[in-house]
């Protein structure tokens, strides 16, 4: 609610003080944003493809482990080993594609707010040269960018954590689904 009420305001303040620059300053932001939607769009199969296999992995450890001595009176350990070491290999392949977009979330949005600051500097310049504005307006409007993307970076950081959480939720939904059709 605080980021919400904080973006609105500073939405209202830029075009308040200068149209000009505030569509500078927002549209140097969302083409950004646009880019970050984009990464969370492709992420969003390896968080899914992590939980499959993480409940694959869980699958076979239990099936491993409650049946450990047939496992062992049928000699079939060096299987079982193997067939754990693919899964884990699959988990270890996708948790790292999944947590490195994730991990690009932070440098990219330092990247968009620094990307807001160079326009509205280099617009603003351009409007003070012409006398449109003057120097007290630029500063205003260097944090008026730093304000607009802080809300939105916040946004990004739970969008991430909400992929995570979505791709989990799917698993279980999936799960009580298969219950139900059981019974």
């Amino acid at each position: 609610v605080s980021s919400l009420t904080l973006l609105i305001g500073t939405i209202f303040m830029m075009f308040y003080t200068n149209w000009i620059m505030a569509i500078t300053a927002i549209v140097s932001s969302l083409f950004g944003f646009l880019f970050m939607a984009l990464v969370l769009v492709k992420s969003q199969k390896y968080f899914e493809q992590f939980q499959e296999e993480i409940g694959n992995l869980n699958g076979q450890i239990e099936e491993t482990y409650t049946g450990h001595n047939i496992v062992k009176a049928y000699d079939g350990i060096e299987s079982e080993v193997k067939e754990f070491d693919l899964i884990n290999e699959q988990m270890f392949n996708s948790s790292m594609k999944a947590h490195f977009y994730s991990g690009l979330m932070p440098p990219f949005m330092s990247f968009i707010g620094n990307f807001s600051y160079v326009c509205v500097c280099v617009v603003g310049a351009g409007l003070a040269l012409n006398n449109v504005i003057d120097f007290g307006v630029i500063v205003a409007f260097i944090i008026y960018a730093r304000l607009f993307t802080q809300p939105l970076s916040q946004i990004a950081q739970v969008a991430t954590n909400l992929q995570s959480a979505g791709a989990a939720s799917e698993r279980v939904f999936t799960f009580l689904q298969e219950s139900e059709m059981a019974d």
